[in-house]
């Protein structure tokens, strides 16, 4: 008698299932709940593995979770339509790339439980954050979807990360989810008295589940005393929500002009000090365009407030007969004109720059829809006044390192200027705003966030979210931003929590190959 067709193996679909627990813990669906208990199922199926099929395992549960949380890059309108269909094997690669490492973290955390007798649940939280880490290092660094950041509406736990920044706040998750985990499988029926042991795994659980939440509720309530009676600046945001199809058309320009013009003249009735306009909102070369530095001249000096705006930028070098080009943003005042400006240092791999595209035969000409940017080499703060300021361009807001950069060489608050306008109206925008969230725990600094299509909003130093617009709409927002002094524990020394981590699980490594249990 022949067996009916079977299927998918248990272990594959639990770990599939974790997969899309996480995806529904991020925007559009934003269930962060489930970012506690996400990894149980994979838990489960790693039971007894190797650490070969727990590399396979988790790869498969990282891939479906990347495959759905980057779907938005299908979106880019810039590309040439015959490129459109690559963009599906795009985020399949992508996907396929960034799933290696939470594969690599299982694999080694198995490999470690399985000569040491630990419990796999509590050697995972630490490969789990140096994979992660690693992940978000380098030219093609890229930490877009960490555990940490399914949280950030969870304003409690993430307070830590002025001490320790986002790397812990992922650990304290995914040891959670190991607790989570072990509580679940030790579990007995009520009639059983429980063993001490499950006891004291229990107790030991909500010792490290309840002490960062209780932590996180008393920084909270002092950090906003301390909002409450700091100075102030006003700012206004101008979300102009010029069709993406639109912005570069040449023909458009003096309507692209007078969108923001008459929005920022309007804005002025409520006296900001800095008006702020989104990444490229002029989308031309304004420092060549003598006709609309004349008029953006004439709109800080009639209206009192600067301006801080998104422009592409340029630089030839006639010597070597070579020009660059950089996603910039200029900063004009009152009666001074242009007196700040910056240039994007980390630019989006394969969308502002294709890394190796010269070297790369047949490539060359083809377009993919990115950009061919070249990195600015300064994070020195802008000045408004007497105050500084930090500008973080679009992507950059994912970095920690970039914020903490600035706030140590003397930013007073955070803005953020980015378009959009690629992703849709998938969760995209939601999720790159969410991580902002940290970047002014971290730092606690407030942040103004300007862009084109949304979402805009004022993050303030605790993580609390003010005045978020809606995509697809113009909208005007101000606020009165606190101004907090001093340097946070994060701000001073760094990843000083990854540094623990690394020594930690590189001992762990050790005790695995000297002494393994026999």
């Amino acid at each position: 008698m022949r067996r009916a067709p079977s299927f998918p193996s248990r272990p594959a679909a639990l770990a599939a299932v974790s997969g899309l627990l996480l995806l529904a813990a991020f925007p559009p669906l934003s269930l962060w709940p489930l970012a506690f208990v996400f990894l149980v199922p994979l838990l489960y199926a790693l039971e007894g593995t190797s650490p070969r099929k727990s590399f396979w395992l988790a790869g498969l549960f990282a891939a479906i979770f990347y495959a759905g949380l980057l779907h938005w890059i299908v979106f880019n309108p810039a590309v040439e339509r015959w490129v459109r269909p690559l963009l599906y094997l795009g985020v399949a690669l992508i996907a396929a790339y960034l799933a290696l490492y939470a594969a690599a973290a299982a694999a080694a955390a198995r490999w470690i439980a399985a000569r040491t007798g630990w419990p796999l649940w509590l050697v995972l939280p630490f490969c789990w954050t140096m994979a992660d880490y690693l992940r978000g290092l380098g030219m093609m660094g890229f930490p877009w979807g960490s555990a940490g950041y399914a949280i950030v509406r969870f304003l409690p736990a993430i307070q830590m990360s002025e001490f320790v920044g986002v790397p812990a706040v992922t650990f304290w998750v995914v040891l959670v989810n190991g607790l989570s985990y072990a509580a679940v499988r030790r579990c007995r029926p009520l009639a059983r008295r429980p063993a001490r042991r499950d006891v004291a795994i229990v107790a030991a659980g909500l010792l490290l589940i309840i002490l960062p939440v209780v932590f996180g509720l008393l920084r909270l309530e002092q950090v906003r005393r301390r909002c409450e009676t700091a100075a102030t600046v006003r700012v206004t945001l101008v979300q102009g929500n010029i069709e993406q199809g639109l912005r570069w058309d040449a023909e458009f320009q003096e309507e692209n002009w007078r969108t923001y013009d008459s929005l920022s003249r309007d804005a002025a009735k409520r006296s900001p000090a800095l008006v702020v306009w989104p990444e490229t909102a002029l989308p031309f070369y304004l420092r060549y365009q003598e006709r609309y530095l004349t008029r953006m001249r004439s709109l800080v000096d009639q209206t009192g407030a600067a301006v801080l705006t998104g422009v592409p930028d340029l630089a030839q070098d006639f010597s070597a007969n070579t020009t660059d080009y950089f996603n910039s943003s200029f900063l004009f005042a009152p009666n001074a004109g242009l007196v700040g400006q910056y240039a994007k240092t980390h630019l989006v791999p394969f969308g502002e720059r294709f890394p190796l595209k010269e070297r790369i035969p047949g490539l060359r000409d083809v377009n993919f829809g990115e950009g061919e940017w070249t990195p600015g080499s300064d994070t020195l703060p802008l000045r408004l006044g007497d105050m500084r300021f930090a500008n973080l361009i679009c992507f950059e807001s994912i970095f920690p390192e970039l914020a903490r950069a600035m706030v140590r060489r003397g930013a007073a608050f955070l803005t953020v200027i980015t378009n959009d306008g690629w992703f849709g109206r998938s969760g995209a925008a939601r999720q790159h705003a969410d991580m902002a969230v940290l970047r002014a725990v971290e730092t606690r600094r407030a942040v103004a966030r300007c862009a084109n299509s949304g979402v805009s909003l004022f993050i303030l130093p605790d993580g609390s979210v003010r005045q978020p617009t809606a995509l697809y709409r113009q909208a005007v927002i101000t606020a009165d931003l606190p101004l907090l002094s001093g340097e946070t524990f994060y701000v001073r020394h760094g990843d000083l929590f990854v540094l623990l981590v690394a020594l930690l699980t590189a001992g762990a490594a050790a005790a695995a190959i000297v002494r393994p249990r026999t």
